[in-house]
């Protein structure tokens, strides 16, 4: 009789248990098929292109089912099987799903069929399940505390109405395009990053030819991603119509001081800015593109770093330059630095900063831990300040 009661007393525990902490999946009915279709010996999972816009993404082939995503023209999917009139296609690799934080102790689910699913919440679709003693790699889900924040697993499948798929290539492909996606997006990044450097430039200064290059690769060697082709071809229709009215400019003021008989440098400071009417801050931001698409090469080796992390990269490799700094002003085409740095009154290098204020060390003896940089042919090293010591 004590045995009986005690049983009951468990069941009743482990009832309560379950309605007010359970995610589990109910136990598995086998005579229910798998809703995701298996790529059977008749299929052959390929790269599909999406043929159409705002084309919905869902978690089942029907219409009325959850929409994942909406997939713009010209995308691309890998296909792995198909269902109907849809095709089921693998989940974004960026993807991320959650688990209820209950069922995970010691980075081990406990439990049975626990709920994988795309949303910290109870009502979010479910893309999986997990059981006792698998491993999970997470973190904490910074909108809902209550759950870890995970990698889809491994086959998620989502799907996709085939009239808007069409056939691109083999699997392999979209790894390929993706890559030049990725490739394709930071010279664009950088290109209207050095356009916007360059264009602060006196006219003399501007480096046009690198400009239109940058852009005129996208254009001719990115024709399968027309989004970029269209901005590389807006961004460049800008900078020239910019750039020759800036050259217009330039040749009315030459005219003018040439008709007065003045010397070719007071044409200079005539028709350009100097560096005398540039505070310190507009002097540091004229260098920010220029340290941006260097970041950018760089992180393109470097996959998920910031910006922080690249200067912090750079100062484990960093040197000490020593001496007295000062200004750099003289009125020349692709200077290397604001600033010069002087041995015994010998120049030893060129330099700029976008962190420190090197105005405020003009005249003094200073270290200065700096990163190489190029020096654009001139005949000292230049060099990018991190910090001064």
């Amino acid at each position: 009789m004590l045995k009986a009661f005690a049983l009951v007393a468990l069941l009743m525990v482990g009832a309560f248990s379950a309605r007010t902490y359970a995610d589990a999946a109910p136990p598995l009915d086998k005579s229910i098929t798998k809703t995701a279709p298996k790529a059977g010996k008749g299929f052959k999972s390929f790269t599909g292109k999406i043929i159409g816009n705002h084309v919905r993404m869902r978690t089942k082939a029907d219409l009325d089912s959850h929409i994942i995503d909406e997939l713009a023209k010209d995308e691309y999917v890998v296909v792995t099987g198909e269902k109907g009139d849809f095709y089921a296609v693998a989940a974004p690799s960026n993807l991320k799903a959650y688990i209820f934080r209950g069922f995970v102790i010691d980075n081990l689910v406990e439990g049975d069929r626990v709920n994988v699913r795309l949303a910290p919440d109870r009502e979010a679709p479910i893309v999986g399940h997990y059981s006792t003693g698998h491993q999970i790699d997470g973190k904490i889900c910074p909108n809902n505390k209550k759950w870890l924040e995970i990698d889809a697993p491994k086959g998620t499948e989502f799907f996709v109405a085939k009239e808007y798929v069409e056939y691109a290539g083999k699997s392999e492909l979209k790894a390929v395009q993706d890559k030049r996606k990725a490739t394709v997006t930071q010279l664009l990044e950088s290109t209207n990053l050095l356009s916007q450097g360059e264009m602060r430039k006196a006219f003399h200064e501007i480096d046009i030819e690198r400009i239109t290059h940058n852009y005129q690769t996208i254009i001719n060697d990115y024709s399968d991603f027309p989004k970029f082709v269209t901005s590389a071809t807006k961004e460049l229709a800008a900078v020239q119509e910019d750039y020759l009215h800036r050259k217009i400019s330039f040749l009315e003021a030459k005219a003018t001081k040439m008709s007065k008989g003045q010397l070719s440098n007071d044409i200079y400071a005539a028709s350009y800015h100097t560096q005398d009417n540039v505070s310190a801050t507009d002097r540091m931001k004229v260098w920010e593109p220029v340290e941006e698409a260097i970041y950018l090469s760089w992180a393109s080796m470097h996959h998920a770093k910031t910006i922080n992390d690249f200067y912090a990269d750079q100062k484990l490799k960093s040197q000490t330059v020593s001496g007295i700094l000062e200004p750099y002003r003289d009125p020349v085409k692709n200077k290397p630095g604001d600033f010069i740095v002087k041995d015994r009154d010998v120049t030893v290098a060129y330099v700029y900063s976008t962190q420190v204020n090197l105005d405020d060390f003009v005249g003094k003896r200073v270290n200065l831990i700096v990163s190489p940089r190029s020096n654009n042919s001139f005949a000292f090293p230049a060099y990018y300040v991190i910090e001064v010591e």
